[in-house]
């Protein structure tokens, strides 16, 4: 899954519409809509986004089990 499936994902679970993720961010709802439509979205990008839904970025051995509500990004 790439990194703005995830984060639209979790703002799906969070009833959070691209309109609140910018004003919750600071940022413009088409920065955010860019970010969310990007091939690759940076680490930081990424976690300030996240940051905002109450989730983080962990990094963990490949063999772990994923968790409900985890999401894995490729």
């Amino acid at each position: 899954m790439k990194a703005g499936d995830a984060i639209k994902k979790v703002m799906s679970e969070k009833s959070v519409k691209v309109a609140q993720m910018a004003y919750m961010t600071g940022k413009k709802s088409n920065v955010i809509s860019e970010r969310l439509s990007q091939e690759n979205i940076s680490v930081g990008k990424m976690m300030e986004m996240l940051r905002v839904l109450e989730y983080k970025v962990v990094i963990m051995p490949r063999d772990a089990k994923m968790q409900d509500g985890w999401y894995e990004v490729e």
